[in-house]
């Protein structure tokens, strides 16, 4: 039996899509491996999740912009401090971990560098590490010489397109899965149009271009927003045929996804976008941002998805002819075959035995 240990620097609570991620991997039932999280965030629920006092994960979560590239440049110096703020915590997991899956690379730099370490996407790879281009060369060459991480036995990719990208000749890919049994279309009259935006509330993520177009302009859609963030303000005034909801649970947001017509995500930072599955799956019509090409290439050609740019003015010209579009995906039979396509490629019962195969036949590879 592997023992593999999983680092994250939020909570488990915080439900997002590393998140909801992680939490799927370690409660999968597998003979070959025992499994852990360890969280950047006090607390954990019960005896699987571990969590630590870290001043660079509060730094990282609380940061963005240029602050947040100067917080990650200082992560060597400022891990190292955690890791003696919380020396008997890592080192336990150091003695009973034969893996340490790192979902942000950074915190490579808490361990001792004696274990197996996977490099995951959830974070980052050389070429979206920084959006500098010239960086990000620099970044591979040094990956790829072993002047930095050098102790990286594998990597984890979402993104199979980015294989010739990875700097590990050990790497493997795995796409991000959905709860296929919880996001299921369902059969309903439409008399409006209900649009819906499920992630955080932060501008990386669009949604204020969103709600400037509804102010501006008099839609005959029906806009719900769920999520939490810094942008909260959007809504402490009413906006319009705007509906907001904060934290709804797990079954309430999969209703909600099921009494909509179409979900928008003009996203411009997203390493796969689960929330993009989640609505896939339920049956909706996408319009999600640029960013995400090619992730969801097959799914255009299906008339399921259109990628738009993240600004107000492609937003609203989307929206605009959103009634002629969603003729096809608003047919129940469509979206039923949709969510089976789905199911078939990224319900969690097809990615988690994939991954767990993957990941242990990269570890007995080394």
């Amino acid at each position: 039996m592997i023992a593999i240990t999983f680092v994250i620097p939020s909570s488990l609570d915080y439900n997002g899509g590393i998140e909801k991620t992680i939490a799927r991997y370690n409660s999968y039932n597998t003979e070959d491996f025992k499994k852990i999280v360890l969280q950047g965030v006090p607390g954990g629920n019960n005896k699987d999740v571990y969590g630590i006092n870290s001043v660079y994960s509060k730094l990282i979560i609380s940061t963005s912009g240029k602050l947040n590239f100067f917080v990650r440049a200082m992560a060597p110096f400022i891990l190292k401090f955690d890791r003696l703020l919380n020396y008997r915590i890592i080192r336990n997991i150091e003695n009973n971990s034969q893996v340490i899956y790192l979902t942000n690379d950074d915190y490579y730099y808490l361990f001792a560098h004696g274990k197996f370490f996977v490099w995951s996407e959830h974070g980052n790879i050389p070429s979206n590490y920084t959006g500098i281009k010239a960086l990000n060369n620099a970044i591979y060459a040094l990956i790829k010489n072993k002047l930095i991480f050098r102790k990286i036995k594998a990597m984890h990719l979402i993104n199979c397109y980015n294989m010739n990208l990875a700097p590990f000749k050990n790497t493997f890919c795995v796409p991000n899965g959905v709860d296929t049994s919880r996001f299921f279309p369902s059969e309903r009259m439409r008399n409006s149009i209900r649009l819906l935006f499920v992630g955080r509330l932060e501008k990386s993520k669009g949604i204020d271009k969103i709600v400037n177009v509804f102010k501006k302009h008099l839609l005959n859609i029906e806009l719900t927003v769920v999520g939490s963030g810094e942008l909260e303000s959007l809504f402490s005034t009413p906006v319009k045929n705007v509906n907001y909801l904060k934290n709804p649970d797990n079954e309430k947001l999969a209703e909600i996804y099921r009494n909509s017509d179409a979900f928008i995500f003009p996203s411009i930072l997203e390493n796969f976008g689960n929330v993009v599955l989640e609505a896939l799956s339920s049956g909706l019509y996408v319009i999600g941002s640029e960013s995400l090409r090619p992730r969801f290439d097959d799914i255009e050609k299906m008339n399921f998805l259109e990628y738009i740019e993240s600004t107000e003015s492609a937003i609203l010209k989307s929206l605009e002819d959103l009634n002629r579009k969603i003729e096809y995906t608003g047919k129940y039979e469509n979206r039923v075959k949709m969510h089976n396509y789905i199911s078939g490629k990224y319900g969690w019962d097809v990615v988690l035995p994939q991954f767990y195969n993957k990941m242990k036949n990269a570890y007995y590879s080394e």
